[in-house]
This record gives structure tokens, C-alpha cells and sequence, in this order.
């Protein structure tokens, strides 16, 4: 919208100077449109990749999940290997069982860098899925391998989708398709 008004603008502008504008004039001014239109578009896309980027990060409504996260870390899977895992402990805090559960999480290297969390496209994310069950009011933990090669510390782990066994959904705002 900004963007078709800056070249309506400039339109306008072009059109009341008349014949008496030379001809390096009117490439200036075009050229000057031309750059505030670039820039216009420049910012509206950084705007849109701020905004992809919070939607990595959308905890809205987690707390009506019916699953609290007790702990996430990186783990060591061998004593032969450097590569790391996640695990998740997490509580079903409903009175419902549950069938499965998305799990997104954000994960730091030891410089405090987005780690290696499984997800090649969004650097420091990882995701996985529990679908063995759980009961009402139990805790249980689950480990995914992701063969990190620089995890050090998970800031942040939390579910995106919930089915629960009397087929009701909870489900983030999250919409992964957008993305």
C-alpha cells in the first residue's frame, strides 16, 4: 500500500511539472521514486521475516495445552560419540489422556550461537513428536536424536499440538504452512 502511494505520488508530481522539466530532471526524479519504492519494499520485507520469525517462536495458549514442560536438555546418547540428543520430561496436567504430542524447541551452542537442533531450514530449532500416550496427571520423558554436534543448552522447549485419546485437539496459532 505504501509502496503504490509513493508511485502515485511521484506520478502526480511528474506530471504537474509540465514540458518545463528537463530531460536529466525527469531521470533524477524517477530514479529518486525508484529508490523510495526500493526502500519501501526492502522494509515491508524485513518486516515479513521478523514476523516468520516470531511465529517460530509462538507459545500462545501453551498454557492450555494440558502439557507442562518439567525439563529439556541436550544429552549425550554414547559414550562413543559427540553427537548429542534431546530430551524432553513433560506432565500431563489434565484430567484427559492423551494420544500425541508436537514438541517444538530453541537450542544454544556454547558462544550463545543458535545450535544444530535438528532443523537445517531455522537454525537453533528442532522439533519432534511423542505419540506412545500418556495418562492423566503422569510424567514421563522422551529423547529425540538429532545428532547435534554443537548443542550446549535448550532455552526453550514447548508443545505446538496436542490429541488427546477422546480426539479433542489443542493446537498453537502456529500455522507451519505459512512458513
Amino acid at each position: 500500500m505504501r509502496s503504490s502511494s509513493i508511485i502515485i505520488l511521484g506520478l502526480i508530481f511528474v506530471g504537474c511539472a509540465g514540458n518545463e522539466q528537463s530531460e536529466a530532471e525527469k531521470i533524477l526524479e524517477e530514479a529518486y521514486i525508484q529508490e523510495k519504492v526500493d526502500s519501501t519494499m526492502m522494509s515491508l520485507d524485513e518486516e515479513m521475516e521478523l514476523y516468520k520469525q516470531s511465529l517460530l517462536w509462538d507459545t500462545v495458549g501453551i498454557d492450555q495445552s494440558g502439557v507442562e514442560i518439567v525439563s529439556a536438555e541436550f544429552v549425550k546418547t554414547s559414550e562413543y560419540s559427540n553427537y548429542k540428543s534431546v530430551k524432553i520430561s513433560y506432565k500431563n496436567v489434565t484430567d484427559k489422556d492423551i494420544k500425541a504430542i508436537r514438541f517444538k524447541w530453541y537450542g544454544l551452542n556454547a558462544f550463545d550461537e543458535p545450535a544444530d537442533c535438528g532443523n537445517s531450514s531455522n537454525e537453533g530449532f528442532g522439533s519432534g513428536y511423542m505419540d506412545d500416550g500418556l495418562k492423566a496427571g503422569k510424567t514421563t520423558s522422551g529423547t529425540w536424536s538429532i545428532s547435534s554436534r554443537d548443542g550446549d543448552r535448550i532455552i526453550k522447549a514447548w508443545p505446538y499440538e496436542v490429541v488427546f485419546k477422546d480426539g479433542t485437539k489443542w493446537k498453537s496459532t502456529y500455522i507451519e504452512s505459512e512458513l
